[in-house]
This record gives structure tokens, C-alpha cells and sequence, in this order.
């Protein structure tokens, strides 16, 4: 994972990648399902690291149970296309087949960046893990998966400390989803020891947050999210999680450009995970 960081990440070199990716290798980036290093995998990252020369990456946080692990970390740089520098989070867990990585579990907070580009004002980058690569190696542990699963399940994310999740805790104002008739489902799920990593796909119907959506509650969307969470005295606590709430955005607008096409009204449609109207 060190190489994978700062061996081909930070140096967009992909003879790296070629060393610690199976072939095969998938990622998972909200509804999305990208396999095989070379037909998918290496085009997307391509485009990252073209539309910002000379991009960063920093490890915030960082577990192990020697045969998954998460990490929480940032990516910064400047755009070519706004002419801005900015800085956004995500989350990740992997796999690997015992030599080479096969999965990862992805989001980035696509929407935070946008508003540094917009405005040419970036955020300030967290402080780095101080040693991410030396911490301690902990068994998976059933019982804390099954705390943060049944927590996720109960709505616990999107009422989670503000702070919490994306930007929120250096953006000029809180922009979280909220939906209401809400249901969860946990896409991926691992442990070390206290410390839990996670995917999820929360479905409801959309009940505002978002200004770029004012006017669009009540629509039924889904929003996929990638977080870590530790557990402290039997409960769960310490979350971070990054939404798509950008793409639940762009998903959202498709599907009303597609029912203002067919003479729909706002009640004869849903938005599925795929972004498509379903009468």
C-alpha cells in the first residue's frame, strides 16, 4: 500500500501499478463497476492525473487486518480546465489475492471540490497519518462488524456528528443529503479489531441539502458512501465517510430531464442507482 500511495499514485507511474494490480483488478466508485487494470482502470486514472499536473496525495488515516485494509486520505492540485487548486478526501478498502491488490471501494468527494474550483478558494489540507505503514496489524473482529452494520442500517450515517462526513468540517456551510422513508444497505464491510471500514448504499427519497436540487424533494434517489468508524466502549464512534452526493446530484437531474422528455410529472418517477427514469 506504501508503493501503491506514493510508488505510482504520487508519481502517476504506471509500471508501478503494473507490479501490484492484478489484472483483473475492479473498482467499485458509487454505482459504477470498473474491471480490469489495463481496459478500465488505467484510462480513469489517466484522465485524474492529466486534468491536474502534478497531483498530491496524502494518507490521513490508515488499518490493516493483513488481508483487507482502508484508508482515508486526500488528493490535491491544481486544475487545468478552472485554473484553481483544490483539495478533496476520500475513502477506500481493498483486497488483494495474497500478491497483488484485486479490489478497491471507493468515494471522493466530487462535490467539495467543485466548490473550490468555482470559487479559486482552496481548503486547507489535513495533517498527514504520522506513520501510517507502522501501525499495528489486528485481527477482523465479527463483533464490530456487526455493531457498525446494524448502526448503518438504522440511518446512523446521515445522522452522524456534523463533521463527519465530506467537507463539512472546513466547508463555509454543511451541505449533507437527507432523505426521508430511508433504507440502507452495506455493500462491503471489514474489520481490524475496533476499527471498521465500510460501503454503503442508502435509498430514500431525497428531502433537500443540496442547493443544486432545490425544488427536487420527494424524489426517491440513492447515495453511495465509503467511511471507517472505530468502536469505543460499545458503541460507534469516530466516523469518517465520504458521499457521492455529487453524482446523487448529476443522477438526480438526468432522471428530471428525462421525465420533463416523456410529459411526466414529478410523482411518476424515481431515480434508480443507475441514474435512469423508471416510470
Amino acid at each position: 500500500m506504501q508503493r501503491y500511495c506514493f510508488g505510482y499514485t504520487a508519481t502517476y507511474d504506471f509500471t508501478v501499478a503494473d507490479q501490484i494490480m492484478a489484472d483483473d483488478y475492479t473498482f467499485y466508485m458509487g454505482e459504477h463497476v470498473f474491471t480490469g487494470r489495463e481496459e478500465a482502470y488505467k484510462p480513469a486514472a489517466d484522465r485524474q492525473f492529466k486534468a491536474y499536473p502534478g497531483l498530491g496525495f496524502t494518507v490521513h488515516d490508515f488499518f490493516s487486518n493483513g488481508d483487507r485494509c482502508a484508508m482515508y486520505f486526500s488528493e490535491f492540485g491544481h486544475s487545468t480546465q478552472y485554473d484553481a487548486d483544490t483539495v478533496w478526501h476520500g475513502v477506500s478498502l481493498y483486497r488483494w489475492n495474497g500478491e497483488r491488490l484485486s479490489e478497491c471501494r471507493i468515494e471522493q468527494d466530487y462535490y467539495g471540490r467543485r466548490r473550490q474550483l468555482t470559487t479559486t478558494v482552496p481548503d486547507p489540507i489535513d495533517q498527514p497519518a504520522f506513520a501510517p505503514w507502522t501501525g499495528p496489524v489486528e485481527a477482523a473482529d465479527a463483533s464490530s462488524e456487526q455493531l457498525v452494520s446494524a448502526w448503518l442500517k438504522k440511518g446512523g450515517l446521515l445522522k452522524s456528528r456534523l463533521g463527519s462526513l465530506d467537507d463539512e468540517a472546513v466547508a463555509p456551510s454543511i451541505d449533507r443529503v437527507l432523505f426521508v422513508d430511508e433504507s440502507s444497505e452495506v455493500l462491503d464491510i471489514m474489520s481490524a479489531g475496533k476499527r471498521v471500514a465500510f460501503q454503503i448504499r442508502i435509498d430514500g427519497k431525497y428531502a433537500g441539502g443540496l442547493d443544486e436540487l432545490a425544488g427536487h424533494e420527494g424524489v426517491s434517489a440513492s447515495l453511495y458512501a465509503t467511511g471507517m468508524a472505530r468502536i469505543e466502549n460499545g458503541a460507534v464512534a469516530h466516523i469518517r465517510a465520504v458521499t457521492d452526493r455529487y453524482t446523487m446530484e448529476r443522477r438526480i437531474l438526468a432522471a428530471v430531464g428525462a421525465r420533463k422528455d416523456k410529459g411526466l410529472g414529478k410523482d411518476d418517477f424515481s431515480v434508480s442507482p443507475q441514474g435512469r427514469c423508471q416510470p
